[in-house]
């Protein structure tokens, strides 16, 4: 491909500790925590709200902050504190109050005990409050571009505002974008989807309907399409059906898919307003203005999450995080089968370096793009996990710069005891 050189000397919008590229979950609960720890932070979100997957996505419930069989907690922390000032609001159902199989896990029974229905809006109101009380500086419409790179480490991230390109000098960068966009930029090696095969999971375009008769919904509809009541009586979201093999590092193939996900909408929304007891008289509401994609790249980091960590539990001397959703690996094509084929433990584990990547020695990694393989990541890619890794990588980013270290070099003692002060769960 031929191309053209461009130069050009690019204003700054300032110096930071720490810079978080990404505002979904993962990157709001890493800045949040970064702030929070005094740490000088500037969070950059590419759409016009916070929030990720949970806003501007639609993806909800919030799967399960459980363990494998439901009996317990495992996700605390800002992910915790989020859902109880929500449900503080009337604007969210809290786990202990939901079970499975109902309406509100689409009659599904393993791994769904204890989801949390919640509100997008106010998800998005509520992190502009968080972010705004931490002393986090909020950047919206303005996503990552590129880095310029120095002697193995960041010099400045580049990114496009409204205003045109600008860059930004840190410390330490934050990588959150849900693609590992800077890891791949500056040097980090990635991968795409699955290793054999370089497929991802597939994409879904999330919506919502209301008007439903909640007394009809008695099971869950024509397959592949899941209702989940969320707090409002007769509005359900909408999970449903699959676009294959999308890249969603790549304009092209994002664009193709989205428009191929609208007619999903279209065809989903009449199975369930012409087939589907309880829907006869339900309209269509908000479809998500944001493509849902599960996977993406995964970076190669200092150690990479196996399937037998996540079947066998592995308990890592550096865990900052605890999970025990199932390993939800998506079809891959309409010939593939997938989804819970491996079991998991009642508990498994992150480790710290997995979010820690080589070959950039003031980068972290939160999110589904941290160093695991593609079927381990089934379920650590869910949003209460992101959440708990943002947490984590929010922390280690105020150590390395309190004590001048790499992120590489932060105590982990002390990162675990951070994290536990602020209400984390590490077992």
């Amino acid at each position: 491909m031929e191309g053209i050189s461009y130069t050009k000397v690019l204003s700054t919008l300032g110096h930071y500790d720490v810079v978080v590229l990404g505002g979904g979950p993962a990157g709001c609960c890493a800045a949040v925590e970064a702030a929070r720890n005094g740490a000088k932070t500037l969070l950059l979100e590419s759409t016009g709200m916070l929030g990720g997957m949970a806003t501007s996505g639609m993806v909800g419930p919030f799967m399960t902050s459980y363990d494998r069989d439901g009996n317990r907690p495992v996700v605390g922390g800002l992910f915790r504190e989020i859902i109880s000032k929500l449900a503080d609001r009337s604007a969210a159902i809290l786990p202990e109050e939901t079970d499975s199989p109902s309406k509100y896990t689409s009659f599904i029974e393993r791994y769904h005990r204890h989801v949390t229905p919640f509100d997008a809006f106010s998800m998005q109101v509520l992190l502009d409050e968080m972010t705004e009380e931490a002393g986090v500086e909020v950047m919206l419409y303005t996503k990552f571009a590129d880095c310029i790179c120095e002697d193995g480490k960041i010099k400045a991230a580049v990114v496009a505002a409204l205003e045109g390109l600008r860059c930004v000098t840190a410390e330490l960068f934050i990588d959150c974008t849900g693609t590992a966009a800077a890891a791949a930029a500056a040097g980090v090696p990635t991968w795409k989807g699955e290793e054999e095969s370089g497929i991802p999971q597939p994409g879904t375009l999330m919506f919502e309907v209301s008007g439903a008769e909640d007394e009809l919904v008695q099971s869950r509809p024509k397959r592949p399409i899941k209702v989940y009541l969320t707090r409002e009586k007769g509005t359900y979201r909408v999970n449903h059906e699959h676009v294959f093999n999308v890249d969603a590092a790549d304009s092209r193939s994002m664009s193709a898919a989205h428009r191929e996900a609208r007619r999903q909408v279209v065809e989903s929304y009449r199975v369930l307003k012409e087939e589907t007891p309880g829907f006869a008289g339900a309209r269509i509401g908000q479809v998500a203005p944001v493509f849902g994609v599960r996977e993406s790249r995964h970076i190669k980091g200092l150690y990479t999450i196996t399937v037998e960590d996540v079947s066998g539990g592995t308990r890592f001397p550096d865990r900052i995080a605890a999970y025990g959703f199932g390993m939800d690996v998506h079809i891959r094509s309409r010939e593939m089968s997938g989804n819970f084929k491996i079991e998991v433990a009642e508990v498994y584990y992150v480790p710290y370096r997995s979010m820690v990547p080589v070959n950039c020695s003031n980068l972290l990694v939160a999110g589904k793009t941290i160093s695991c393989y593609s079927q381990a990541a089934g379920g650590l890619r869910c949003m209460p996990c992101a959440m708990a890794m943002g947490q984590a990588a929010g922390a280690a980013a105020s150590i390395a710069v309190r004590k001048a270290v790499t992120p590489a070099e932060v105590p982990v003692d002390e990162l675990q005891d951070l994290l536990l002060r602020h209400g984390a769960i590490l077992d």
